[in-house]
């Protein structure tokens, strides 16, 4: 699914035409100047918006390497906005703000953001999500209000983390009935990884993006063949994070594909059918180390 972003940014100006140049380019996309804010308007693909998000700005950043991502613009509109961007008056907007004019009486206009002046100012992303049910919006996703926040968390860590020297890290997780194992892993990989010494070895594998780790936080039963599938079929290498049944972390660097210096999983004893918790096994009986880089590539 595509989405679209508005990224506050510093580093690059409506005056650099070259910069410009390659935005348009490389991915249609737009720099604007709003209220003194450099902005960028970019378009991203992935299952979520928060999965898009990783992508396009560690894309964007390895291209444009002098462009610093803030963090997300709300696109706060009012009254007269809304107004203007659906060709509407603002008594009619105003009639839908106060659920006067509305088809489906469950579907409330969205809360405010917050005011600005004397004046409400909404979030664009939810007003259009709701013009969507009358068939009023643009038909644009963007990320959500939750989204947002986890988005803007994330240009966080990646900040701090290429400031650095490290890779941003991209933790993706199954959302199915074992999500809060996942985030128990997601957390205790959250504290591993301001160690250097301890992510220094995930890191010297082949990626096809030097700005961006993306690590699967796995449990014990998942197969070793979904892992794979949840790296995606566009990254040359990751990590693998779970937790023991002892409580203690486990990241290992995987590969999808034979990469110079991994150990196959085959030689190792694991075949298609292998789980996480096999391999957990035989990292802690010595048969391969912790550390060790794997190729869990499985023959079909």
């Amino acid at each position: 699914m595509e989405f679209e972003f508005s990224l506050i940014v510093d580093g690059i100006s409506v005056d650099d035409d070259e910069a410009i140049a390659t935005l348009y380019d490389n991915y249609d996309a737009l720099l604007v100047c709003q209220g003194g804010k450099s902005v960028i308007v970019i378009s991203g693909e992935g299952v979520d918006a928060v999965q898009a998000a990783h992508a396009v700005i560690g894309s964007l950043k390895s291209t444009l390497p002098q462009v610093s991502v803030l963090r997300l613009d709300p696109d706060l509109v009012g009254v007269s906005d809304i107004a203007g961007r659906v060709g509407r008056t603002r008594q009619n907007v105003l009639q839908w703000v106060n659920g006067e004019r509305v088809a489906d009486r469950g579907n409330a206009f969205p809360q405010p953001e917050g005011i600005v002046g004397r004046s409400h100012v909404w979030r664009w992303a939810e007003v259009n999500s709701w013009l969507n049910s009358i068939d009023l919006s643009d038909g644009v996703e963007r990320p959500d209000r939750e989204q947002s926040l986890i988005i803007d968390l994330m240009v966080l860590q990646w900040l701090k983390a290429m400031e650095q020297g490290r890779p941003a890290i991209e933790a993706l997780a199954e959302q199915d009935e074992r999500a809060a194992d996942r985030l128990r892993v997601m957390n205790l990989l959250g504290e591993a990884i301001q160690d250097q010494a301890f992510s220094g070895e995930l890191i010297k594998l082949p990626r096809k993006d030097r700005h961006r780790l993306k690590i699967v936080c796995a449990v014990l039963l998942d197969p070793l063949s979904r892992v794979i599938e949840k790296l995606g079929p566009n990254e040359l290498s990751g990590a693998l994070a779970v937790i023991s049944d002892e409580g203690e972390l486990h990241l290992t660097p995987i590969a999808a594909t034979p990469l110079p210096g991994t150990v196959s999983a085959a030689s190792i004893g694991l075949g298609v059918n292998a789980t996480v918790g096999d391999l957990v096994l035989l990292q802690r009986n010595g048969t391969v180390r912790r550390e060790t880089p794997l190729s869990l590539g499985f023959a079909s």
